[in-house]
C-alpha cells in the first residue's frame, strides 16, 4: 500500500507572492517617508524664522519701552561685542544676532533643518543688503540698519520667508 506524503512549508509560488507584497509595501513606504521627512524640515525652519522674528521683535519692544536698559539677549555672549539698549541697533547687530541663534553656548544654538553638520558660520549670517536671500535651503540671512530696522530671511524649500523688524527706538 503506498503512503501519501504530506508536505510541509511553503510552495515557491506562495514565497514569490509574499516577496512582491514586501517589495510594494517597502516602495510605498519609502515614497512616504521620503514625504515626511521634506515636510519636517520645511516646518522646522518655518518654526525657527517665527521664533527668530518673535525674539528680536521683543527684544527690541523691550528696549524700546525702557524696561530693559541692559544689553539685547544677543549681546550678552562673550564671544562678540555687547549690544545695548542705549546703544541702539548698530553696525555689529546682525552679526551679533547670527551668532546668538547659532552659538550653542551662549545662544539658542540653531542648526539648519536641511543639513544638521552646516557649519554655524554659513548657516545664520550677516549680509550687505536687504535684498540679499539665503543661498541654500534653512539658511538665514539678516540685515540691519543703524538706530533703524533688522530684516530677517530663511529659504524654507520652495519659499524664501522675509521680515523687517523697525526699531522703535
Amino acid at each position: 500500500m503506498k503512503t501519501l506524503r504530506k508536505s510541509k512549508g511553503f510552495s515557491l509560488i506562495e514565497l514569490l507572492v509574499v516577496i512582491a507584497i514586501i517589495g510594494v509595501l517597502s516602495a510605498v513606504g519609502i515614497t512616504a517617508y521620503t514625504g515626511y521627512t521634506a515636510s519636517a524640515k520645511e516646518q522646522a525652519a518655518r518654526t525657527q524664522f517665527a521664533q527668530t522674528v518673535s525674539l528680536i521683535n521683543a527684544e527690541m519692544a523691550k528696549c524700546a519701552l525702557g524696561v530693559g536698559t541692559g544689553n539685547y539677549a544677543w549681546g550678552s555672549g562673550a564671544t562678540w561685542v555687547a549690544d545695548t539698549c542705549a546703544g541702539a541697533i548698530d553696525a555689529d547687530s546682525d552679526t551679533n544676532i547670527a551668532a546668538y541663534l547659532t552659538s550653542a553656548t551662549n545662544g539658542l544654538g540653531y542648526k539648519n533643518p536641511y543639513s544638521q553638520d552646516e557649519a554655524a558660520a554659513t548657516y545664520a549670517k550677516a549680509v550687505a543688503n536687504a535684498t540679499t536671500d539665503p543661498d541654500a535651503d534653512g539658511r538665514i540671512t539678516i540685515f540691519c540698519v543703524v538706530a533703524g530696522a533688522c530684516t530677517i530671511k530663511q529659504d524654507v524649500g520652495d519659499d524664501v520667508l522675509s521680515q523687517t523688524i523697525n526699531s522703535a527706538t
